[in-house]
This record gives C-alpha cells, structure tokens and sequence, in this order.
C-alpha cells in the first residue's frame, strides 16, 4: 500500500505560523545612492510591514482552525486526559477536556512570579472583558447599519425623496410638512416618470403597485441567491442507529470484515443522508442554542456567514417578506463574538471557553434587537445557554449594554430610541380589563401551538416535493404574493416594524397612527373589519414564509400577528364602553368612554402571549415588554398573559418552537431544562458490538483505519474506540484523534505498527511521550507547542528528534526475549505477553491454520497473510524495535475514561451527560468492558422513547 498524503488539516496547518517574515533592508546599497532612495525604500520597508500586519490579522481573525487543539501537551499526557485535535465539522465537543485544559493553562500562568506573572495575570482575566467590549460595539453598529438600509431599501419600493436620493421616507418628509399630512418632497414612481394620472396605459395606483411587486420580488431574488450560493452538504448522522445490535458480527451496520476499502467508502458515502444546509437562511437561533450546547457546526457562525446575513437581511426586510430581522441579529452577534475570539488562545483554543463569550453575543443580540439589555442577558440565560457561569452573567451583563449605549449613541431612528416600536402610555389599567386580556392569553397559546405544529408539518411537506427542491423559485413566489396582496391594505404596505409601531401606540389627536384611531362609534367596525383582513393574511402569510431560504426571525410576524388580534379585542372593549356606558362594570371610566382603554396595550398583550405561546418564553420576553414600554406599570396584565400564553401552549405540545427546530434538523441537542421520563438502567441503551482496540493485538494503520470507518458508517463519525487489555477498559481514543493519528502514522510509514500504552502499569514519563510526538511533528511540518515546558536541553531534545523514539528506559518494552520456546514481547503494561494478531483469530481466539506455526494464515477475506510467529525474532518484534515503522498513539489517548456499571440507573446517566456535558461514557461490568454509551446513541434512546409514551397516549385517549 502507497504511503498517504498529509491530512487536510496538517498541509493547513503547515503553513500557519511564521509565514509573515519582518525584515530590515540596508538604506545603501549597490549602484546611485541618494536621498529619494533612501526614501522610496523606507517607503517599500513601511509597505511590507503594514501588509505583513494586515495578513497577520486576517490569518489570525479569518482563517479556519486546523491542526493541533492543545498547546500544553505534556500537561495535559500528565493529566491522563490525552491531547485533541480541532473538532471537526458536527462533532459534539468534550466539555470536561477543555475544562482540565483551562485548569492546566491557569496552573501554567499562576506559576510565574513577581511583577511579570502579575501583570500576565491581570491581563489574562482582562481578555474576556476586552472580547465582550468589541463584540458588543460591533453588533451596536451592525445593528444600526440594518435598520437604517433596511428601511431605506423598503422605502424605495414606494418612491424617493427629491432633496436627498439616501433619505427614507421619515426622514425625507421630517418637520411640519409632514404633520400636515404631505411632503412634496416624497414622491412615487408614478410621479416621477409622468405628470398624467395615467403611465403605461394603466392608473397611477396600478403603476405603483406593480413597481411595488417588482421591487419586493428583485429584493428578495438577490437575498436568496446570496443564501443558496452558500450551501453546505452535509453527510452527518446526527443520530446514532436506534437499532440494538445483537451479535459478535454485527459490524456497526452489517459492513462485513471482507470488504475492501473501495466497497467500504461507497458503503459510507450511501449510509450518509446528504442534506444541504444554508447557514445564511432562517433566524441562526436554533443552531446557536445548539452550539453553545456544545455541538460544532463549521461555518455556521464564520465571515461568510455574517456577511450573507448581514447584506441579506436587509434585503430580506425591504422585500416585506413576513419575517423579522430580530432573530438573526442574534446570530449575527454571535458571528462577530466568534471571529473576535479568535484574537486571544485563550478563548480560541478552548471551545468551552469560547462559548461564554458567544452567551453574551445572544444576550447583545436581543439587546440591539429590542433596545432591553436586561432582557438579553435574561434571553442568554433562560433560552439559548447551555453553560451560564456567575463570571459570565457580568459579562453577558456588560456586553448587553455595551450594545444597547451604542446604539442609543448612534440612533439611527433620529428620535432618541434603540427600536422604532418603543412606546410609553400614560394611563393606567382597569380592573376589568384582565377578563379581555384573559381571552387574549388564551388566544396566544392555542396560536403558538398551531403554528408550531404546522410548521413541522410543512417542513417535511417542503422537504418532500419540488418545493424543497426549489428555494428561489419558492421565495421568489412567496415575494410576489405578499407584496401582492399587502398593496390591497395601506397600512400593511409599510414594513412589519413601522406596523407593529402603529399597533402598540396610543392615539392622540396629533396623531391617529394613519387611521386606525377610533374618534367615534361608528368609526370601530370599518377598522375593526380592516384589523380582521390584516390578521387573517399575515396568519397564513407566517405559515408559508418562514422556512424559506432567507434570512429572518419569528419573533416580530408573531407579535404582529398577537399585536393585531389583540387591537382587536381592544376595539371591541371600547365599542362596549361607548355603547353600555352606565353599566356598572364601566363606571370607573366616568363618562370618558372612547379614552377609557388604550387598544395599543391590548396590542401588547396579544403581542406578548403569542410569543410566549411560540417560543414559551416567560421572564425574559417579560422582562423585554417591561423595557419596551419604560414603565412597571403594566407588568401584571404582561406577566399575565406571558403565563397563560405558556401554560396553553405547554398543554397541546410540552416543547418549545426552537427545539422543535433542532429536532427537525436532527441537531444532537439535550436539553438541560427538560424533565426526560427515564427508565432501565445503561445496559439497556450500551452499544456492546461497537469496535474496540487491544492493546496486546499487532494494531496496523489499515485496521485501525478500517475500524474508524466501521464507526462513522453506525452513525458514530464523532464517537471513539475503547482500549481495552485483555478484556478490562484501559483507555479511550476518538475518531478525530486516531485519525490525524493515522495520517501521521502513514507520513512515517505506510506499514507502521500503532502502539497504545497502559500508563497506569508501564509508568511512562509524559516527558518521553511528548518528545518522541514532537520528533515526528517536526518530520510532518508540525510546529510545536509555544508554552509546553522543556525538561531538557535544546541539543538533548534535537537528538531525541533526531532518532524519534524514547530513551533507552522506555524502550525496554519494545525488545522480545524468549521463554520455554515461545516467542514474547514486554507489552505496555511490562507484563511479557505473547505476540499476536487478533485478525487471524477465530471468534474464540484460536488460530484461523492451528497446525503449522510457520505456515501463512488463511484471512476471513480469503487471502493469505503472513503468520506474525513467523516473526517471532525477525518479523513482528523487530518492527516494534525499528522505530521509523513504529508509532505511540498514547499521547492521544484518555487513559482515564469515564465509565459507569451496567447495573447504574439511567436516571445517573442522564444526569453525567446533562450536568457535566460529556460526549460519551463506557459501560463496564467488574471492571471490563460491556459497551459504550455516545450522546447520539441517548438521544435516539430519549427520541424512541418519547415517540412510544406520545402512542401511549394516543391509544389510551381513542
């Protein structure tokens, strides 16, 4: 077999450091020597070292991670915990991994004294803190950007503004002219291309309808091809197979032992559901809370991303589409949260870490999407974090108002508010009204309930026919029908958020928020059959939009749709009052019948319990209508309905709307705030026939190569492989590890026989380790670790470089001896153990050709092989005395998994997973190896198990 070429990840990684080389270039030199020289090459010396700069921030802020995870190599071998690789695409990451790797950097850092070590102390714990800070006022700026071009571009779709081309309408008609009712400095497309009341043979109306679809539908084209040019496939399972395998060869799907590696990657590439996945498209919200649940999505919050999002977005919104901008502004802030951390190792080379810092992105996000600080930091801790430290309260705390001050100092709005729907009224409430607000609650929970279930429902619908075959086709439909039909109602003719402002606002006689003020009785019913038209087409316009291949958020279409319903209710409240004024019920109004209630209140409520009823929000979503509204004084009735809301939507479907999207894209989420109905013990769920490795067995690259294959085909591709000895689990390597080991392996030879030790019995230094590792990362280009502490001298570590392998007292096990005939070998353990191979073992470890020792093996494939006692003495023990054809995984190995007894409750596994937020945990009976529990594998136990209670009941109700 040809050696392997160098891995993906080791060629990147090759060439990451010193690439940018600084240089000082003499002022004098051969030939005419003068003063413009001198000056052109002070100039040419002052270009380079700005360029070398520029390449050095954008390799640092925008390259992708490869290559090596863990600096501290030796420390973390120390610690048993092996050393990492960067996680690759949807792998769940090991919590408690970089949890002892932060521990070893402090322990590292705290070490130095004096004056230094306090100064890099203090600046260590400043570095989270400077993080939060730009992130905060990036996404103050990204935001305002948004709002401004948004409403611009939505804008242009009616006319421009004569004095200044850039000016949205507001700001085109600002002063008294446009109290007065008109602007002559606004003018439509109709106006502007003819003075006649007929364009084109059709009505001015018609003209600028048509110019109204026309750029709705150019918008959006232009936002969906930004998004679908973007796709990623992804060939992951996100779950592991529910189905138990029973048998010593079941091969992690029925892979047979024969098959070759050809047959093997088409088995691979078959078993892989291919999906296409649009980082740009949607609101980033169910990915993010999957993420900070310690899930990797490559790509999902990289540049590209933000910049599809952050051009799309506002396209998205001047198309009027029915979505909100409010969602992916908090996966833009995570985008930029995650780009900035790349600044400082220590949050870059810590996943665990860098997802304190994007828990407070979240909370920046809702902060500039709502103008309400205190309810992003409530939104981060309730809704989307997985890992809230107290530490990390302050930050999210800081980073929310760092952005929301900001955006006040910026205003793009030029009214003093961070959101164009931010209200304050000057009434109170009136006991009587909790009766309609009661109505309104109930009402936002049967909704959100609805619109969740059908959205699941259309979906798998989409997913199913040539809709989801066709995004741009179907946004580009979509488009064309809501611009289509919002022209037939003028106030739905401006964008959700001036709409939704005209629904919370009180009316005034300055101002009846374009009609929709009542001055009399008989002025209710024509607005009230308006609002009605208005709620039953942005209700079936939310059920068809959301999900196309654009950016946008749920948040503002549900609340639109709550703000109109509950307008409504209050329209009706008030004709009750202005018709049966002299009933007792109405005597707190004394008369003062058509000001007696605020309907923009009753908008709010509906608003509120809707949102609740979708995304089952309760203290944050309170917490942001208190910050909304600028007074306390309606807190109970939005506590109210907030509450009621829940409590509905809880009643027909227990999960909220954002895990039901996790869920449908098969993200492996558990989810730490839900009560999971639990029962067994963990060997009922263990995975026992998965692939183990012997530490005593001849473990070549193809093998080992082969068995992570068999383990990505079961639906396992982030999973591992026990080490076991003799039965007993001794250690635990994931896939990622072995194999960027492998490719390493292969680097150094392409038959190279892998070594895993038992540090527990051999007592290998990790010094020895590390620089035998290190020998072969020097061969493979490999930079070494920049704070691993260096035990011996630079001439001694060159010549253990040199010879690549360890020093005289750790290769005693490496050389055979000879015992009554019987060829041996001192294994990891320093136990003499005869050598064999476990692949020319019958499944009750006889060999496969028992009669003649020196005869060649009969493979299960067929073939022969060579018998390794044949090479007792020459073969298999001078391979492992031969270094350039042997290797040591152990530095790559957890020597202290994490394990539980078979007989151990669920409920104990459950929490393991859920409290320390491990990837996997082995099943053991009296200390051997029974079988493996992976997260994937107890999702698909809690997802069966749920699917069987929900028939349960079915069946137990018909």
């Amino acid at each position: 077999m040809g050696a392997r070429s160098l891995s993906p990840n080791m060629e990147s990684r090759r060439g990451n450091r010193g690439r940018v080389i600084f240089r000082n270039y003499p002022s004098s030199g051969r030939g005419r020597s003068n003063g413009n020289n001198n000056a052109n090459r002070a100039l040419q010396n002052l270009r380079r070292s700005s360029m070398a700069n520029i390449n050095l921030v954008k390799e640092k802020l925008l390259t992708r991670r490869s290559g090596f995870y863990d600096d501290a190599k030796e420390a973390l071998v120390k610690e048993n915990n092996g050393i990492r690789i960067w996680y690759h695409n949807y792998t769940t990451i090991d919590w408690i991994h970089d949890f002892v790797k932060e521990r070893v950097r402090l322990r590292h850092l705290r070490s130095i004294g004096g004056i230094r070590g306090m100064l890099k102390n203090r600046a260590d714990s400043l570095k989270g803190w400077v993080l939060v800070l730009l992130t905060g006022v990036i996404t103050a700026c990204l935001a305002a950007f948004i709002d401004v071009s948004s409403w611009w571009l939505g804008d242009l779709r009616m006319g421009y503004c004569t004095t200044n081309f850039w000016w949205s309408q507001y700001f085109c008609c600002w002063g008294a002219a446009a109290s007065a009712g008109s602007c002559p400095e606004w003018v439509s497309w109709s106006e502007a291309l003819s003075s006649d009341k007929v364009i084109l043979g059709l009505s001015r109306d018609t003209f600028d309808w048509i110019v109204y679809c026309c750029f709705g539908v150019l918008f959006a084209g232009i936002c969906v091809v930004m998004v679908t040019s973007d796709g990623t496939v992804s060939q992951q399972k996100s779950h592991g197979s529910t189905k138990r395998r029973n048998g010593p060869n079941a091969n992690g799907g029925g892979i047979p032992r024969s098959a070759s590696r050809t047959s093997m990657e088409t088995v691979l590439s078959s078993s892989q559901p291919k999906k296409i996945a649009y980082f740009g498209a949607g609101s980033g919200i169910p990915e993010v809370k999957t993420i900070l649940g310690g899930f990797v999505i490559r790509g999902f919050l990289g540049f590209r991303t933000l910049m599809i999002k952050l051009i799309g977005l506002p396209l998205m919104v001047a198309s009027g589409l029915n979505m909100g901008k409010q969602g992916p502004l908090v996966h833009i802030a995570c985008c930029v949260a995650n780009i900035v951390c790349r600044i400082f190792d220590k949050y870059n080379r810590n996943d665990g870490k860098r997802r304190e810092i994007l828990s407070a992105a979240a909370a920046s996000g809702v902060a500039v999407a709502f103008g309400a600080p205190i309810g992003g930091v409530l939104f981060s801790l309730e809704e989307v974090s997985y890992y809230f430290p107290s530490k990390t309260m302050w930050r999210t705390y800081f980073c929310a108002l760092i952005s929301a001050v900001v955006l006040k100092m910026i205003n793009p709005y030029r009214v003093g508010k961070t959101v164009l729907f931010q209200v304050t009224y000057d009434r109170d409430w009136h006991l009587f009204e909790s009766v309609p607000f009661f109505f309104i609650s109930v009402f936002g929970g049967v909704y959100g309930a609805l619109f969740s279930q059908f959205h699941m429902n259309y979906s798998r619908f989409r997913s199913r026919t040539w809709i989801g075959r066709h995004p741009v086709q179907e946004v580009l439909i979509v488009t064309l029908l809501t611009c289509a039909i919002q022209w037939l109602n003028p106030w739905t003719r401006v964008n959700l958020l001036q709409l939704l402002t005209n629904l919370y606002s009180e009316c005034t006689p300055e101002n009846n928020l374009n009609g929709m003020c009542a001055t009399s009785i008989d002025q209710i019913y024509p607005i009230f059959l308006l609002l009605a038209e208005i709620f039953v087409m942005k209700v079936v316009l939310n059920f068809i939009t959301f999900g196309v291949k654009v950016p946008g958020g749920i948040f503002i279409p549900t609340m639109v749709a709550g703000a109109v319903f509950g307008r409504m209710v209050g329209l009706g409240v008030q004709w009750l009052i202005v018709k049966y004024p002299e009933h007792q019920v109405f005597a707190v109004c004394e008369g003062d019948s058509m000001d007696c209630i605020i309907p923009g209140l009753y908008a709010m409520i509906g608003a509120a319990a809707c949102l609740s009823g979708v995304t089952r929000m309760t203290v944050s979503l309170v917490v942001i209508m208190f910050e909304l509204t600028g007074a306390m004084t309606y807190s109970l009735p939005i506590m109210m309905a907030v509450m009621m809301g829940k409590f509905v939507g809880d009643a027909f479907s227990p999960d909220a709307f954002f895990n039901k999207l996790i869920d449908l894209n098969e993200h492996p989420y558990l989810d730490n705030k839900k009560d999971y109905n639990t029962f067994g013990t963990a060997a009922d769920i263990a995975d026992r026939y998965l692939e183990t490795i012997d530490v005593n067995a001849v473990n070549d690259v193809d093998s080992l190569r082969r068995k992570v294959e068999i383990l990505a085909a079961s639906g396992y591709s982030d999973g591992g492989l026990p080490i076991v000895d003799r039965g007993i689990l001794v250690g635990y390597i994931a896939s990622n590890e072995l194999g960027h080991a492998l490719d390493l392996a292969e680097q150094k030879h392409s038959d190279c026989i892998c070594v895993f030790r038992n540090r527990a019995s051999s007592n290998i230094p990790a010094t020895e380790i590390i620089t035998s590792l290190d020998g072969l990362e020097a061969q493979a280009g490999v930079v070494s670790s920049p704070i691993q502490d260096a035990p011996h001298s630079s001439e001694y570590v060159a010549h253990r470089q040199s010879i690549r392998m360890p020093e005289n007292s750790s290769q005693e096990w490496m050389q055979p001896s000879s015992r009554d005939g019987v060829d041996y070998d001192d294994d990891m353990q320093g136990h003499d153990r005869p050598i064999r191979d476990s692949r020319y073992l019958d499944g009750h470890g006889n060999k496969m050709h028992p009669d003649n020792d020196d005869a060649d093996l009969l493979h299960p494939d067929g073939s022969r092989r060579p018998n390794p006692r044949r090479f007792s003495s020459t073969g298999t023990s001078d391979l492992l005395r031969d270094p350039s054809r042997t290797m040591d995984f152990t530095p790559f190995t957890d020597q202290a998994p994490l394990s539980v007894s078979l007989f151990s409750s669920m409920d104990l596994v459950m929490e393991l997973f859920i409290k320390l937020g491990i990837k996997y945990v082995c099943v053991v009976k009296a200390g051997e190896h029974y079988g493996m529990i992976h997260k994937k594998r107890l999702l698909s136990f809690l997802k069966e198990n749920d699917e069987k209670q929900k028939r349960n009941v079915r069946s137990n109700c018909f």
